[in-house]
C-alpha cells in the first residue's frame, strides 16, 4: 500500500483533473474498495470525491495521502465544502460486536451517546450495514460497482478516487448524507465537516455495540484534511494520526516522571 501511496503523491504532482487520475490509476478503471478500508468523501461544488486510503489497520500516525481533484472543484479545491470518514468492520452477523468508524467535528463529543439505546445503541449495527454489510451489499461497497470515467456522469473513477455529481442516485449526498452526514439519518451527530482551510483537524471514532444495552466509543485517531494542498485547486490531502494506546501514555507519563525527579534530585544536590 505504501508503494502505491508514494505513486500517488508523485503523479498528482505533474498532473491535473480526470488526466491526473487516470495516471495514477495506472489504467485501472474503477475504485478498489474492499472492507476495512478508510474512505474519505469530499463535496464541493455539486461533486463528490470519494478516496480510499486503504485498510484502516495498517495506517500509522505520519501517514499521507494526496489526491488530485475533479476540475470543477476549482482553484480553490475542496475549500468551502464538507468532508466525512467511514470504515465498517467484522463482525458483520449478530448485533454485539457491530463497529463503525466515522469521523466528527472536534466541536462533537459522541461519547456522550454511549448507552443511550435508543439514541446511539440500537443505531450502530444499521450504520455498519448501510456502509457495509460484508458480503455485497451498503454504500461503501456500491462504490465498486461505478463505471470507468466519462460513463454515465463518473468524472474520475481509478483504484483510489471516484468523482460523480452529487445529483447521481447513488452518489453519497442521495443515499448516506441525506443532507444531515448521519448516516442514513440514523446517528444522532453529524459525522461532517466544513473544510475552511488546509490543516483541518476532524476526530476519528469507533462505535461499538458492545451489549444489548451497551456500546463502547473509543477515539483511534485524527484525520489532518488539507483541501487545496497544492494551492492551485488541483490537489487534496489527508494525513493520519493514530490516538495512542492507553499503555503507552502511562509509559510516556512515566519517563516524564522520571526525568522530572532526576533534575529535582539535580538541584537539591
Amino acid at each position: 500500500m505504501n508503494l502505491k501511496r508514494c505513486r500517488t503523491r508523485r503523479v498528482a504532482e505533474f498532473a491535473v483533473g480526470g488526466a491526473l487520475s487516470l495516471l495514477i490509476a495506472g489504467g485501472a478503471s474503477a475504485l478498489t474498495y474492499s472492507s476495512g478500508d478508510l474512505v474519505g468523501v469530499f463535496v464541493n461544488s455539486g461533486t463528490e470525491l470519494v478516496v480510499d486510503l486503504g485498510a484502516l489497520s495498517s495506517l500509522t500516525t505520519g501517514h499521507a495521502a494526496t489526491f488530485g481533484t475533479p476540475a470543477n472543484f476549482g482553484a480553490t479545491g475542496a475549500l468551502g465544502g464538507t468532508f466525512t470518514a467511514f470504515e465498517a468492520n467484522a463482525p458483520f452477523t449478530g448485533t454485539a460486536g457491530r463497529q463503525v468508524t466515522f469521523t466528527t467535528d472536534p466541536t462533537v463529543n459522541p461519547l456522550i451517546f454511549d448507552n443511550q439505546l435508543s439514541a446511539y445503541v440500537t443505531k450502530i449495527p444499521p450504520s455498519q450495514a448501510a456502509l457495509d454489510d460484508g458480503s455485497s451489499t451498503g454504500w461503501l461497497r456500491n462504490l465498486n460497482g461505478f463505471p470507468a470515467a466519462g460513463t454515465g456522469g463518473v468524472i474520475i473513477n481509478n483504484a483510489t478516487e471516484l468523482a460523480i455529481p452529487t445529483s447521481v442516485p447513488s452518489s453519497y449526498t442521495n443515499v448516506i448524507g441525506l443532507g444531515t452526514n448521519k448516516i442514513n439519518n440514523l446517528l444522532p451527530f453529524s459525522t461532517a465537516s466544513t473544510l475552511s482551510g488546509n490543516g483541518q483537524t476532524l476526530d476519528l471514532w469507533t462505535g461499538t455495540r458492545t451489549g444489548v444495552q451497551t456500546s463502547s466509543t473509543v477515539q483511534i485517531g485524527m484525520l489532518k484534511v488539507d483541501g487545496n494542498s497544492a494551492g492551485d485547486g488541483s490537489q487534496v490531502q489527508i494525513t493520519f494520526s493514530a490516538v495512542p494506546e492507553p499503555g503507552t501514555l502511562l509509559l510516556v507519563a512515566a519517563g516524564l516522571a522520571g526525568l522530572v525527579g532526576i533534575g529535582k534530585r539535580r538541584r537539591e544536590s
